[in-house]
């Protein structure tokens, strides 16, 4: 066993399976054939369930790190741990001069929750026993259908889109007080959707949730009335509609602008001709599907979760990997109408969802180190907190790898790991009249966090003092998988923006070319400083906000003149009076010094303004 446990324990990949090969006798004591390692052959039920773990080696002050491989081998004696994999570094090898050579890798191993507890009570100080949980992508909207119905009710459905053509590959959930039911429409554009208590009255059906595969609006539709007897129809508007009655200070019926989100951030003329060319960004996310029209010059990446080979990372199940791709560095088609704010960057993709954990989101990490990305964008989180993956996030900030994370959608404190200290922290903000009154966007918006200018705080992102900026994360219209476009919501959208814009600043600014060429933490400051600075605040609580959102105008000694560029910052600040027409304050007299004031002290020591 111990020979076995060496084998997976040096493997880079994970162990295809384990254990002994299924007999078709059973002998006294042996488990029944089928069941897994969990069975019990004393009790004859099942004992606990196995976890994933991480075992690293920290470095305290005054102690001696022990080397990982002692660590390794004391493992390797214990017959009810298994050893999937060691995590070694590839890039930076420790925190400082004073290291010890090992002290950063991470060993992966499955035990139960007994054994883990036992493990970290007698494990001294400097050793790290951490669970190496599930990451996840997205928002979770909508509950899953409950288990063991008595009978099922089936209310037929039809999805028609522009010119009333059936819309295949649409989600339809019907959602009610005790139940949610989805089904997924067929070429017909028709879906069964099975509601669970037969007995029920349709009028218990609360609302109806139609997503389109693509380039139509979806729909949700408040306690619709539902017919039994027939096929319900349900027709979704082109992404193509114009703008909405009620925009924002703009009239009804005006054509709806392809990237009202870069137009919020002023990505326009001030950064027409400027593509992001010669910077390296990560996308740790679902994946992307190369193959859409925008993206077929992502040529590199890598599926960490293992689950679908070499080019599983172009295999996107999510979708919003893709769509933060198209975000950041989309190339631009006329025919579709969109185009990324930095299309000139190299995307390398880590795909790490659906499926991906702790360990792989630290490989990844180490992967961007070794090939010296610049820019993360971080569009997974977790409800758990990991001390080693935090660790390789103040790695790779040392090593110059800006990462930008989501401060989640789950509504609550900000998740892990846009809370790391180090990490910029994006929230997602929306704005009226960008979509449809009986879409879901419409319910996103917290009424009291409505800014002059239809610019709202939301419902689902994560708030707290971590916070950084905010940036667009509804009804954001970019490429899905398949080829088209859809409007999505979510923090991690929200972090592509301010990717593709620290792109930009990275790229085109000349204290990147001069002062801060070199890669290190500085640079990362640096960069950061400039993003803050730059931003305009809503008049709303900051922990929904941070400092704003990022101004491309804002970015000072970018675009202008040296004294136009420190005149417009000064303003900005409120050091000259005045704000932003519309957003209110940059920074209220009751913040003091904004966060950005170190960055304009670094342009003025270089002589950039």
């Amino acid at each position: 066993m111990a020979e076995q446990q060496q084998k997976n324990g040096n493997h880079a990949g994970r162990p295809a399976g384990s254990g002994p090969a299924k007999r078709t006798t059973q002998a006294a004591g042996e488990k029944p054939a089928g069941l897994n390692e969990t069975w019990s052959a004393t009790s004859g039920i099942l004992a606990r369930r196995k976890r994933q773990y991480l075992i690293a080696v920290r470095t305290l002050p005054g102690f001696a790190a022990s080397p990982a491989n002692s660590v390794h081998e004391t493992l390797k004696q214990m017959e009810d741990v298994e050893i999937l994999r060691r995590l070694r570094p590839k890039g930076f090898k420790g925190l400082g001069a004073g290291a010890q050579p090992g002290a950063q890798e991470i060993i992966v191993v499955r035990m139960d929750d007994q054994r883990a507890e036992t493990l970290r009570q007698s494990a001294p100080p400097h050793v790290v026993i951490e669970e190496d949980a599930r990451i996840e992508t997205g928002m979770s909207m909508f509950p899953a259908s409950l288990a063991a119905p008595r009978r099922r009710r089936e209310v037929q459905f039809q999805v028609l889109g522009g010119g009333d053509q059936p819309l295949a590959s649409a989600g339809v959930t019907v959602l009610g007080r005790s139940f949610g039911a989805l089904a997924i429409t067929d070429q017909a554009g028709t879906a069964s959707v099975a509601i669970l208590d037969a007995e029920a009255d349709l009028e218990d059906v609360g609302a109806i949730y139609v997503q389109p595969a693509a380039d139509h609006w979806e729909c949700f539709i408040q306690r619709p009335i539902l017919n039994p007897a027939e096929t319900n129809v349900v027709r979704l508007r082109p992404l193509s509609s114009q703008r909405f009655p009620d925009a924002a200070n703009k009239p009804a019926g005006e054509k709806r602008p392809a990237a009202w989100t870069q137009e919020l951030m002023d990505l326009g003329r001030l950064a027409a001709g400027l593509t992001g060319a010669g910077v390296k960004i990560g996308l740790i996310d679902s994946g992307c599907d190369n193959s859409h029209p925008l993206l077929h010059h992502v040529a590199k990446g890598v599926d960490l979760t293992r689950s679908n080979g070499a080019e599983g990372w172009t295999r996107d199940e999510i979708g919003q990997g893709t769509h933060c791709a198209g975000i950041i560095a989309g190339t631009g088609d006329s025919a579709l109408g969109v185009s990324g704010i930095a299309p000139g960057t190299e995307i390398h993709v880590f795909k790490l969802s659906p499926g991906g954990r702790f360990s792989d989101l630290i490989e990844a990490l180490d992967q961007c180190i070794e090939r010296q990305i610049d820019i993360v964008h971080l569009g997974v989180s977790a409800n758990q907190v990991s001390e080693l993956v935090a660790r390789k996030i103040i790695e790779a900030r040392l090593r110059g790898v800006a990462c930008i994370a989501t401060s989640g959608d789950e509504g609550g404190p900000v998740r892990f790991p846009g809370m790391v200290p180090g990490v910029l922290c994006v929230s997602a903000v929306g704005r009226l009249g960008e979509f449809p009154a009986d879409t879901h966007h419409a319910l996103t918006a917290i009424p009291e966090f409505i800014g002059s200018v239809g610019v709202f705080a939301t419902n689902f992102s994560g708030a707290g003092p971590q916070v950084g900026v905010c940036a667009p994360g509804v009804a954001v219209i970019s490429s899905v998988p398949g080829g088209g476009l859809a409007a999505r919501d979510g923090g991690a959208i929200a972090a592509a923006h301010v990717v593709g814009f620290a792109a930009l600043v990275l790229a085109h600014h000349p204290l990147f070319r001069g002062v801060y060429a070199s890669r290190g933490e500085q640079r990362v400051n640096a960069l950061f400083e400039l993003v803050l600075a730059s931003a305009t605040r809503p008049v709303f609580d900051p922990t929904r906000v941070g400092a704003g959102l990022p101004d491309f105008r804002g970015v000072a000694g970018m675009g202008a003149s040296n004294a136009d560029a420190w005149n417009k910052t000064m303003q900005n600040l409120g050091v000259f009076g005045g704000a932003k027409e519309g957003l209110g304050e940059r920074f209220p007299p009751s913040v003091g010094a904004p966060p950005g004031a170190m960055a304009l002290m670094q342009l003025h020591a270089a002589g950039l303004i």
